[in-house]
C-alpha cells in the first residue's frame, strides 16, 4: 500500500505549459515518512541541478524564488551560490513544532535563510516563527499569497435564499473538522436547518485515516442528512460552492494563513474562523467572525451569529476587502519590488 501510494507521483508530467509559460518537474528521491527527512534536500539538490544547469543556458535568470524554507528554500540557496543569483524564501508553513522535531532540517532552513536576500513570511505568525529560530533580521518580509479574482467572483443569488454552511480545506487533524461537526450538532440542537458540505480530500495516508474518523464521527452524531463530502474540487467548482454558501467556516486548530477565507470573501460571503495563526491575518468584525480553537461552543456561537444576520455583511463590501488585500495585482507589486531589491544588492556586491 505504502509503494503504491508513492508511486502515484510517477503520473505526474515532467514538463506541462501553463497559460504560456514552461513548468519542469523534475524527480527526485523521498524516502518515507520522516525518519530521514532532513536528507531530502541532497536527492532534491542533485536531480534540480542538472535540469536548472541546462535551464540556465538559454534562460540567464536573475533571481530564484523559492516556496518553503525546506527543502526547496535550502536548494535555492545552493542554487544561488551556483549561479551568483540571489534568492528569495517565501515561507508557507509555521515552523513550529516542525522544527524543534528535526534539529538536521533546522539546520539546513537555518543557513538558506541566511543565505537568501529576503526571506517572506505568509502572515505574521509564520515571520514571528521564523523570528523564534533565526533571530529579527532586516530581511524578514511578511506578504500573503494572492487570490484570483476572475475566479473568486460575486454570486447573484440572495443570501437570504442560501442555506448552505460550507468548509474547504484538506481533511486532516489540524484543520478541527471534528471541532466543527460538534458545533453542527449544537446548530441542530437548536432548531437550525443549515447543512454542511466539506470540500476537501485527503491526499496522503494519514490524512485518509482522518477523513475516516471524520466520516464515522458525522455519522455517530446523527449528522448524516445534514453534512455532504463532496471530495476535492477546481477553483472554479469552489467558488461556486462559496457563492451558493451562507458562510465558509475554517475551525483549525493551527493555520499558516487560510486563503481560503479570503477566497471567501472575494465571492462575497462571509466567514468564520479560528484565532489560531493565519486567520488573525484575514478576519475582521467587517467581514466575519474569529473565535477560540478547539471550543465547539464559540464555534456554534459564531457561526449563529452570521447567520442571524444575512444582511449585516454587504457582498460588495466583502469583496473589496479581499481584493484590497489580497488581490494578485497587490501582492505581484510588492514581490516585484522586492526582486528589485534583491537583484540590486546584488550588483552591489559584485561591483
Amino acid at each position: 500500500m505504502g509503494f503504491q501510494n508513492y508511486r502515484r507521483f510517477r503520473s505526474i508530467d515532467r514538463r506541462r505549459c501553463v497559460e504560456g509559460f514552461e513548468v519542469l518537474y523534475p524527480r527526485f528521491l523521498v524516502p518515507p515518512g520522516y525518519k530521514l527527512h532532513g536528507w531530502e534536500s541532497l536527492t532534491y539538490y542533485a536531480s534540480a541541478v542538472r535540469t536548472i544547469d541546462r535551464l540556465r543556458g538559454k534562460f540567464p535568470f536573475d533571481l530564484i524564488h523559492a516556496h518553503f524554507s525546506y527543502p526547496d528554500g535550502w536548494v535555492a540557496a545552493r542554487l544561488g551560490r551556483r549561479y551568483g543569483v540571489p534568492i528569495v524564501i517565501t515561507e508557507h508553513a509555521p515552523w513550529k513544532p516542525w522544527m524543534d522535531n528535526y534539529p538536521r532540517v533546522l539546520k539546513q532552513a537555518s543557513w538558506a535563510f541566511h543565505e537568501c536576500a529576503f526571506h517572506v513570511g505568509v502572515s505574521a505568525l509564520v515571520r514571528d516563527e521564523v523570528k523564534c529560530f533565526v533571530g529579527d533580521s532586516e530581511k524578514l518580509r511578511v506578504i500573503p499569497c494572492g487570490v484570483d479574482g476572475s475566479v473568486f467572483t460575486l454570486s447573484h443569488e440572495p443570501r437570504e435564499s442560501k442555506k448552505q454552511i460550507l468548509f474547504a480545506g484538506a481533511i486532516r487533524p489540524t484543520k478541527g473538522v471534528d471541532v466543527l461537526l460538534q458545533a453542527m450538532r449544537m446548530l441542530v440542537q437548536r432548531g437550525r436547518h443549515e447543512t454542511l458540505t466539506i470540500v476537501g480530500e485527503s491526499y496522503y495516508q494519514s490524512y485518509q485515516v482522518e477523513y475516516n474518523r471524520i466520516r464515522q464521527m458525522a455519522a455517530d452524531l446523527g449528522l448524516q442528512d445534514r453534512v455532504q463530502f463532496v471530495g476535492g474540487k477546481s477553483q472554479a467548482e469552489l467558488a461556486r460552492d462559496m457563492q451558493r454558501s451562507s458562510l465558509l467556516v475554517l475551525p483549525s486548530r493551527k493555520e499558516s494563513l487560510g486563503m481560503v477565507l479570503a477566497e471567501s470573501l472575494a465571492c462575497g460571503t462571509p466567514v468564520v474562523a479560528t484565532r489560531c495563526g493565519g486567520p488573525e491575518d484575514i478576519v475582521t468584525d467587517q467581514v466575519g467572525v474569529l473565535v477560540e480553537p478547539e471550543n465547539p461552543l464559540a464555534l456554534a456561537d459564531g457561526i449563529e451569529r452570521v447567520l442571524n444576520r444575512p444582511g449585516g455583511f454587504d457582498p460588495i463590501a466583502l469583496r473589496s476587502y479581499a481584493l484590497d488585500r489580497f488581490s494578485w495585482d497587490r501582492i505581484s507589486k510588492q514581490y516585484l519590488e522586492l526582486y528589485g531589491q534583491a537583484v540590486a544588492r546584488q550588483n552591489q556586491n559584485y561591483a
